[in-house]
């Protein structure tokens, strides 16, 4: 009952999203604006989303190296399988992918989530960093004055980031505390859940000493450093991604500030409205980068929203279904795990 409220719900804000994306456009102009679009470079577009994959695939090897030698490609599988669970109803993406990888390596579940949790953190530091180079360099974005449903972007964006760097401070310093002073860690864990029966931190301490295992790599410095330069190139990708679709589109505003915003303002939106495969809140988030920031032509901006959507979600589903089917993975299994 609750994961059917859960989509539900999720649907709406979905339809409401969408509904706010299309509330000025016409299906006429939209149909004449895909029509228009120089359909070269999405080729290109299109290969950029896969490559960020295959970096995502190395980084976690790098991440995985210290409790187990996996190669790339045996990466492929629970990766991809995992994001499209991230983008259907329940986003259990991260839970599937240390399922698959712990099934198919004899790994601990566990320590295998802590790979992917320290993952994750990576993610937030460059999505900081690029907020971040937003705010110095080009504060002036945030002055424009443009709301959704009410609420001013540049408020939105504030507090999404304080938000994060608060979650983001506090995940790294307890990290760095599991792995360089457990036991503190324990202690202070053991203070926190001190009102919960005895079996209870039995369990939560046991839960630990296992996640920890998979934070191995935190101790190792040449191994952090590759992996803070996989992450740069991942990011880097995630804002190319868009170059191609400005040139499809023929935009005025091909500048890498403008790459770097939408790139910031979609990851707020798909955080703070977690539709179904991000379809609405991604768009959203590129009408009002593109046309209420940018300028740009209304038209084109929803257009280019659903094209940039598209090929996000047909290369993660793609990816995702090639896998199940080529792994005979068993979907009762993978929704067993959001249970």
């Amino acid at each position: 009952m609750k994961k059917t409220t859960q989509l539900i719900v999720s649907l709406v804000v979905a339809a409401l999203a969408i509904y706010y994306t299309l509330r000025n456009v016409s299906l006429v102009e939209l149909m004449e604006s895909f029509r228009h679009i120089n359909t070269l470079y999405l080729l290109p577009a299109t290969g950029i989303v896969a490559l960020t994959f295959v970096l995502r695939a190395y980084r976690w090897r790098l991440l995985l190296a210290p409790v187990k030698q996996v190669k790339v490609s045996e990466l492929a599988s629970p990766l991809m399988v995992g994001f499209m669970a991230s983008v259907l109803p329940a986003r259990a993406g991260e839970l599937v992918r240390a399922y698959l990888l712990g099934k198919k390596h004899n790994l601990s579940f566990v320590a295998s989530f802590a790979t992917i949790v320290v993952e994750r953190l990576f993610d937030m530091i460059m999505l900081m960093l690029l907020f971040g180079w937003i705010l110095l360099f080009h504060s002036d974005i945030f002055n424009s004055g443009v709301a959704f449903s009410g609420l001013a972007i540049r408020d939105l964006a504030f507090n999404f980031g304080l938000f994060t760097l608060v979650v983001l401070g506090g995940l790294i310093g307890f990290i760095f505390l599991l792995a360089f002073q457990h036991d503190k860690a324990v202690a202070l864990v053991r203070w926190l859940t001190r009102i919960l029966p005895d079996k209870w931190q039995t369990k939560i301490e046991q839960f630990l000493a296992t996640f920890s295992q998979g934070l191995a790599v935190v101790r190792d410095g040449t191994a952090l450093f590759k992996i803070t330069l996989a992450s740069a190139g991942v990011w880097t990708l995630i804002v190319l991604q868009y170059y191609p679709l400005y040139l499809a589109y023929d935009l005025q505003t091909l500048s890498a500030e403008s790459m770097i915003f939408l790139t910031v303002l979609v990851a707020i939106m798909i955080t703070a409205l977690p539709t179904p495969a991000f379809l609405g809140s991604m768009n959203a988030a590129v009408l009002i980068a593109l046309h209420d920031v940018m300028g740009e032509a209304e038209v084109a901006a929803v257009s280019f929203g659903f094209v940039s959507w598209a090929i996000n979600f047909g290369v993660i589903f793609a990816g995702g279904l090639y896998f199940i089917l080529h792994d005979h993975i068993s979907f009762k299994n993978l929704v067993d795990i959001e249970k």
